[in-house]
């Protein structure tokens, strides 16, 4: 098992970017449902902003998760606060994008194949 501070960082990008994913997702199916453009294809600015809206989060739980293991390997903080500070700021873009559950996320694949 890897010591405490020297944890590898591709273990917490991958649960980051899928949370990040799955934000994005989320945003994204809610634009575009806002937009009219389901059933419809997609244009070439609908398709860039669908691509756009599913991987900034991604990207920036990523970095974020980065920058604060960083902290982490240096010794200027704990993963504690990694954990709690990458939890807190994953619940809260789930919560912003109005996912507080998994019924949330079945209500919407529910919605989306009517």
């Amino acid at each position: 098992m890897a010591d405490d501070n020297t944890e590898s960082y591709a273990d917490g990008t991958a649960l980051w970017a899928v949370v990040g994913l799955l934000v994005g997702f989320v945003l994204a199916i809610k634009v575009l449902s806002a937009m009219g453009v389901f059933g419809n294809p997609l244009s070439a600015v609908e398709s860039l902003i669908f691509v756009a809206l599913i991987l900034a989060p991604m990207i920036g739980l990523t970095t974020l998760a980065k920058h604060l293991h960083a902290d982490v390997v240096a010794g200027k903080s704990t993963k504690a606060t990694y954990w709690t500070t990458m939890i807190g700021i994953s619940v809260t873009s789930l919560a912003l994008a109005g996912i507080t559950s998994i019924d949330d996320l079945i209500a919407m694949a529910e919605a989306m194949d009517k």
